[in-house]
């Protein structure tokens, strides 16, 4: 009779354990047998067997010292710029912790200044490419302005896709300056059939603005 988890008739020694989890792994004989032979439960063969096979797997996996190289990297300039770009946009990294991540890990010295320049340089690349899908499947578009500091971005977001079609910075954010946008995002295809936005004055009805009617 199974008598539970680790019980035994009689206790077993480290040779015996040893040998019980060697004939448990071989297979030869059925755990009843191996059970009834050493005067253990069917689970207590079933744990030695565990053992056993987690303890070869230890001793026949790859060992991977700490100093070991797992692999090379070129590093170029490119790569370099990706690092600065995808520290901010993936690890909400700030300037100068661009700057350490560089110094400390790679022994780069680089300035703020060559920070702020990359990511300027990336923002107008990514301009060019949000400036060209078409925007006529935009059924309801959402208008508000969100402030990077003091300044503020002018934010366009279709309500469907949650698709960002308009964040322009800007020094102001009345209906003059909401006008320019959305007349350019009209010629993208921008035509909605409504707009929803927090009613607060700053920007225009959307549908006078594509239409060259700002107010």
């Amino acid at each position: 009779m199974d008598r539970g988890i680790g019980a035994a008739v009689r206790p077993l020694s480290e040779n015996g354990l040893k040998d019980l989890a060697i004939q448990a792994l071989a297979g030869t004989d059925t755990v009843s047998d191996l059970g009834a032979r050493y005067g253990v439960s069917r689970k207590f063969v079933y744990q030695q067997a565990h053992k056993a096979s987690a303890a070869l797997d230890e001793v026949f996996s790859p060992t991977v010292r700490d100093d070991e190289v797992l692999f090379e990297l070129a590093v170029t300039k490119t790569w370099l710029r990706q690092v600065i770009v995808a520290l901010p946009l993936i690890c909400r990294s700030s300037y100068r912790g661009v700057v350490e991540f560089l110094r400390d890990l790679l022994g780069l010295p680089v300035s703020l200044g060559h920070v702020h320049d990359v990511l300027q340089a990336v923002t107008r690349q990514a301009s060019v490419v949000n400036d060209e899908p078409d925007l006529s499947a935009i059924r309801v578009g959402l208008h508000d302005e969100i402030f990077q500091g003091a300044t503020p971005v002018l934010a366009g977001v279709d309500a469907a896709s949650t698709y960002c079609y308009l964040l322009p910075a800007e020094q102001h954010r009345d209906a003059n300056t909401w006008g320019v946008h959305l007349l350019d995002a009209a010629e993208r295809g921008l035509r909605p059939d409504y707009t929803i936005a927090d009613a607060r004055g700053g920007w225009p009805n959307s549908d006078r603005a594509i239409s060259g009617e700002a107010a």
